[in-house]
């Protein structure tokens, strides 16, 4: 690019080396040196840098400026926004090298540029143009005035400098005597039209997609993944739900790629016929209309360029033809290529797709720094800035932030239409405000309309439900009583339909339902939270007999499960869903028939909170006659113990008891059940051993295998517990191996493995450790396989414990840890308060005194107010800690450090319990 001369100068002498050269044609750019801008800070300081570097010469009034930037704002905000933008503008054309006030004069009136601080592209084509030098000017039209920006006056500004190109290029070819270049080829018998007709259908290459004023988040391999698309295949559709961000993804990529003559979006969300596709590809190439026939012109057009067409929004046009119209395009133009973005499949040989999904979410484990890179998170402070320019990031939104995001499921519709919103609510208000999902995202005010199907979340769920026809509609809206993900068997035992299957594939391509393969190998289904509640609104008066169907076929489901097919956590919602319609129906005896016969999977993953909270409720509505609940009674009690609620599981134990009367099976299991409950809050052996003998009696007397494998694991507990001779640790061993023999003989596999973990205690009394290791490792594989995070637990509080009887500290210290993250994970209560009470001693052993007495006084005062008394052991372990901690910090700043920890939190002893030493 060349200075700009002066018209005396023409042909003569060059002026002077401009400091910047700005390129506007084809793309905004500018260079000094070796310095180039290509990215800037914002659109305003593009489009002001445009401005200014297009005329030069002239002072542009401020409030000129303003209106040109911000059309319709107030005059005072449009002056601190120039102020701010030309403040930016100023940083980035007056560096160190260039020196202040070489680029840009301003004053309180008026901007410009000093002279011969600028030159551009448009003033090489220009001065080309005037010197009738075509070749040049034809050399130096790159492309058209800056593509992607839609404001009025670089419209007109783009259509001025094109007409001079064609006219500049018609021109040349009749001085080379040869036809217009890229004119459309003309049909047997027809008679070329007259030069201006002609020139009238051309136009110059283009880079024609829209400019965004906000930042960009995430998506790095989808990007990546389209642009090796691309590069191979001639049709590449981002395919997913609606506000998913495929249109911004799109334009992105489009943006970024490179080897196309033509890049150019074209909006096809207003088209409702195929017909239209033609004359909006044309449209947005700027090519006038001068044949009826679009489709003809276009590819007469495009015949010898590299074209990427990005059609947007094709989704309603896919069953009407659309389809048809772009694989004849491609036929016809083998040099295009298509980005489509849609919620339907096109169904096109040769199509490859991108399903574009939820942005990644922060987890609850995240630290402030991580959860701020977290794509979904920095989308939503991003776009709240614009509404509350002081929202940020804060330890005490932290948590709030992550659990909106989670529940906004990762869909940058919904976390944008959120963040606008941010005036009126706070991110936990918004948490709250989410059980009306629809109320509280759809924006506000009156520039909502502009966004059209994307004002709100239920208007975009309701364009992709308005293009099923009336049998997916019901079928779509059935679907709504599942959650989580299912399967194809699972909908045809509960919604009676003609070929489920296919329906359900039929609705993934419509981007509705997710599927994916789990590790069995079978396809599960699913949908986001956000269609599903809009599908549930839909389902009418077939909603109650459809929650029934769905409760009897996951109670199918859970008692089904055996050892040799162990429940997957992956059915859990449904499970969980089952017993919550139970109550919701008024059928809480069918909730406890769901709970009881999930016993296995509670045993091996823990009971979460919201299943105790609804089983509870389950309880309270059941009748005192119904046969569900004595099981109902037992199962409660043996997991408010695990949850750490004695108090609960006392008054359950001493209710089934109660409700099992004499019957001999119900009377057993609630002796086993209410002996364990009174071991563990008071640990009185004279106490608890009348019921597991009468317990194991009545169990041997009806054959009873599985119940009297719990009464003589239980005794085993007992005697082990209150041993301190090799005796009893040979006696409570022996009975632990015939709890495990009985436990085998009535098919219980995990069971076995349980009391096998509970012999290690056995063993380290007899020092057999080496035993005792083999034994942990075998029962840590086996589940490890089963996945059963509560078997886990004790596997590390076991391994901390056989660690510090053979004096391992550091070893010690890291399963002690293990058992903590993991109990604290699963709401574990009583599995917690025994991995942090393994801690403390450890940690002194190691040389960590202050954190050994926090945590010791803190696991001291939390067994005893949740779970029971001290024994005499427990006492002896905390005289030894406290003992070791005064001997080396001496007796003042222990008594703080004990202080301190007996006021710590659960969740502060938890963070303290975890932090790693360096």
């Amino acid at each position: 690019m060349t200075a700009n001369k002066t018209p005396g100068e023409a042909g003569h002498s060059a002026a002077p080396t401009a400091i910047w050269e700005v390129r506007l044609l084809g793309g905004l750019s500018a260079a000094h040196g070796n310095t180039s801008l290509v990215k800037f800070p914002s659109r305003p300081v593009a489009m002001l840098l445009a401005r200014l570097a297009l005329y030069p010469g002239r002072s542009h009034s401020r409030e000129e400026l303003i209106e040109l930037l911000w059309p319709g704002v107030d005059l005072e905000v449009g002056r601190g926004r120039l102020r701010q933008t030309l403040s930016t503008l100023r940083r980035l054309l007056e560096p160190r090298d260039v020196g202040p006030g070489s680029v840009l004069r301003a004053d309180r009136l008026a901007v410009g540029m000093q002279p011969r601080a600028v030159c551009s592209d448009v003033e090489d084509f220009e001065r080309h143009v005037r010197e009738k030098s075509s070749a040049k000017a034809l050399q130096s039209y790159r492309g058209d005035l800056l593509p992607g920006f839609f404001d009025e006056w670089v419209e007109e500004e783009r259509t001025r400098l094109r007409a001079l190109f064609e006219v500049t290029r018609a021109r040349d070819d009749e001085d080379e005597g040869v036809a217009p270049k890229s004119a459309p080829y003309p049909s047997a018998g027809s008679v070329a039209p007259a030069l201006p007709a002609m020139l009238a259908t051309l136009a110059a290459p283009v880079r024609s997609l829209p400019a965004y004023v906000s930042v960009f988040f995430g998506r790095e391999e989808e990007q990546q993944s389209a642009h090796r698309m691309l590069a191979q295949h001639r049709l590449v559709t981002l395919h997913g739900f609606g506000g998913c961000g495929k249109t911004r993804l799109a334009v992105e990529v489009a943006r970024s790629i490179g080897g196309f003559d033509t890049v150019a979006f074209v909006p096809l969300a207003e088209c409702n016929d195929a017909s239209q596709i033609a004359e909006q590809i044309r449209s947005a190439l700027r090519m006038q209309a001068a044949t009826e026939d679009a489709s003809g012109q276009l590819c007469a057009f495009l015949a010898d360029r590299d074209v990427l067409l990005v059609l947007d929004n094709f989704e309603q046009l896919v069953d009407g033809g659309g389809a048809a119209v772009v694989q004849d395009l491609l036929e016809r133009l083998p040099r295009l290529r298509c980005l489509v973005t849609s919620r339907r499949s096109l169904d096109i040989a040769g199509e490859r797709e991108i399903t574009v999904g939820a942005l990644p979410l922060p987890q609850a484990s995240m630290g402030s720094a991580d959860v701020e890179r977290s794509a979904s998170v920095a989308l939503f402070v991003d776009r709240a800035r614009g509404a509350r320019p002081d929202f940020a990031l804060t330890e005490r939104n932290r948590v709030a932030l992550i659990e909106l995001t989670q529940a906004l499921e990762g869909l940058p519709l919904a976390i944008e239409i959120a963040a606008s919103r941010i005036r009126a609510f706070s991110p936990q208000e918004m948490c709250t405000a989410l059980q009306q999902r629809f109320s509280l995202l759809a924006r506000q005010g009156p520039r909502a309309a502009r966004h059209g199907r994307h004002a709100s979340l239920q208007m975009a769920v309701e364009w992709s439900w308005q293009l099923l026809n009336a049998e997916q509609q019901a079928f779509f809206a059935a679907l709504s009583v599942f959650r989580g993900g299912w399967t194809a068997a699972a909908v045809d035992a509960v919604y009676a339909t003609h070929a489920p299957a296919a329906q359900l594939e039929q609705l993934v391509t419509d981007a509705l339902l997710r599927a994916e393969t789990d590790a069995a190998g079978i396809t599960r289904f699913s949908m986001l939270e956000s269609i599903r509640e809009f599908a549930q609104e839909k389902l009418g008066a077939a909603a109650l007999a459809l929650r029934a169907r769905h409760r009897a076929h996951f109670l199918q489901v859970a008692l089904q499960a055996s050892a040799s097919r162990p429940l997957g956590e992956e059915n859990l919602p449904n499970l969980q869903q089952a017993i919550r319609s139970a109550i919701e129906d008024d059928e809480p005896a069918a909730a406890l028939q769901v709970g009881v016969a999930l016993r296995p999977y509670w045993d091996a993953l823990g009971m979460p909170p919201t299943v105790l909270r609804l089983l509870r409720e389950a309880l309270v509505r059941c009748a005192p006659d119904d046969a569900a609940l004595q099981a109902g009674l037992n199962l409660l009690a043996q997991m408010a113990l695990r949850a750490g609620d004695m108090d609960a599981a006392r008054d359950y134990a001493a209710r089934a008891l109660e409700a099992a009367g004499v019957e001999p099976a119900g009377r057993a299991a609630a002796l086993v059940t209410l002996a364990h409950v009174d071991w563990e809050r008071e640990q009185r052996a004279e106490a608890v051993r009348p019921m597991l003998d009468e317990a194991l009696a009545l169990a041997q007397a009806a054959h009873l295998t599985r119940v009297q494998a719990d009464a003589m694991r239980m005794m085993a507990t007992v005697v082990l517990q209150h041993g301190s001779r090799h005796a009893d640790y040979d006696k409570a061993g022996a009975m632990f191996a015939c709890a495990e023999a009985l436990y085998r003989d009535a098919g219980e596999s995990s069971w076995a493995h349980r009391v096998l973990l509970s012999r290690v205690g056995c063993l380290a009394g007899l020092e057999r450790y080496v035993e005792a290791q083999k034994i942990l490792a075998t029962c840590e594989q086996f589940f490890t396989a089963r996945a059963s995070t509560a078997d886990l637990i004790a596997v590390a509080n076991l391994t901390g414990f056989l660690e510090s009887a053979q004096a391992h500290w550091h070893a010690a210290t890291v399963a002690a840890q293990r058992g903590v993250q993991l109990a604290w994970d699963r709401h574990a209560h009583l599995a917690l308060g025994g991995a942090l009470w393994n801690l403390p001693l450890p940690l002194a052993m190691v040389g960590d005194f202050a954190r050994a007495a926090r945590l010791m006084a803190f696991s001291a005062g939390f067994w005893e107010r949740n779970i029971g008394p001290l024994s005499a052991n427990d006492v002896s372990t905390i005289d030894e800690v406290r003992a070791l901690v005064v001997e080396r910090i001496g007796a003042d700043l222990a008594t703080k450090e004990w202080t301190a920890g007996a006021d710590l939190s659960l969740s502060e002893a938890v963070r303290l319990a975890l932090i790693t030493a360096p």
